[in-house]
């Protein structure tokens, strides 16, 4: 693995490496080989805190809560370099060599990991990021991220307890539930920063029964077609008339599953004109036609009712 600094620790900093004996464990543990960590730590006020690395083996996170400090990163595009902020995360994904820093004048205080696993290099696409397009990306924008701390706090506290497979494994799990969870935050940050979602999603209910184009949801957003399309689906992961679509369809489930109204009715009440067209929709989503669908969800009829019906 990419050794972790030999930065001198203050007082209040702390650097977690896993044992390799325990790593090898993680590594074909079923509950774990997907995604587990190989070092982590947390820097306080790093001072003088610099890495540069020629190679690098595994993926590293660093997500500065206090001060600053900047990245190069060496990609097939050419380099790659940036200032991360306070509730900034970096990946460094495998196979990239890349150097860092802290501010002289602002040093960074921040959270890292090292990681590993079976699909640790699909963590980049999970985050929303990459590192082999036009316009590489490497750096999300947190909102909320104190949220996170209790499991950090979790995680870096196992270091005071004799390591063993267990505390392995629940280090490998906080891992992984903290991963989880980045996307949402950088969702929020995306909203905060851009169009409100929630906002959106509730103008689509509240005209499900209108047949909007991708004008219309931008106009509500204050932004051009474009500009719009683009930022839905870095927020979403899904383009602004495939989501309004699958609204859609949520809503023909709950009418399907609640009123007795043809599937005919229900398209038109959700602004489709062509009922065919809803019904391929329709599939496409849920995987059967409208009318599977409600025969499949329909209630049945107690036992002893359909047993007098049959004598």
């Amino acid at each position: 693995m990419s050794q972790p600094s030999a930065w001198p620790l203050p007082s209040g900093s702390s650097r977690v490496v896993m044992p390799l004996e325990l790593i090898e464990f993680l590594a074909q543990h079923p509950l774990t080989r997907h995604l587990y960590p190989l070092a982590y730590g947390h820097y306080l006020a790093a001072q003088d805190h610099q890495v540069e690395r020629s190679q690098h083996t595994d993926h590293l996170l660093i997500f500065c809560h206090q001060g600053r400090g900047s990245y190069r990163i060496f990609t097939p595009q050419g380099p790659i370099t940036g200032v991360l902020e306070a509730g900034q995360l970096l990946l460094l994904p495998a196979g990239f060599p890349h150097s860092y820093q802290a501010s002289e004048a602002d040093p960074w205080s921040i959270y890292w990991v090292h990681y590993s696993g079976s699909v640790a290099a699909s963590s980049m696409d999970f985050l929303g990021l990459s590192a082999t397009t036009e316009a590489p990306r490497f750096v999300l924008t947190l909102q909320a991220w104190q949220s996170l701390l209790p499991s950090v706090t979790t995680l870096l506290n196992l270091q005071h307890q004799r390591w063993q497979r267990h505390n392995a494994v629940i280090a490998a799990t906080l891992l992984q539930q903290l991963l989880a969870q980045l996307p949402q935050l950088a969702e929020q940050a995306q909203q905060h920063h851009g169009f409100d979602l929630l906002a959106l999603e509730r103008f689509m209910q509240d005209n499900s029964h209108r047949d909007l184009d991708l004008q219309d949801l931008a106009q509500v957003a204050g932004l051009s077609r474009y500009h719009f399309a683009k930022k839905f689906k870095t927020v979403t992961g899904t383009s602004p008339m495939r989501y309004f679509n699958e609204l859609k369809v949520k809503l023909a489930c709950r009418q399907l599953d609640t009123s007795t109204a043809t599937v005919r009715a229900i398209a038109q009440n959700l602004g489709f004109d062509d009922p065919y067209y809803f019904s391929r929709l329709f599939k496409k989503v849920m995987g059967v036609a409208p009318s599977d669908y409600r025969d499949s969800h329909q209630p049945h009829p107690p036992y002893s009712q359909l047993h007098q019906s049959q004598t």
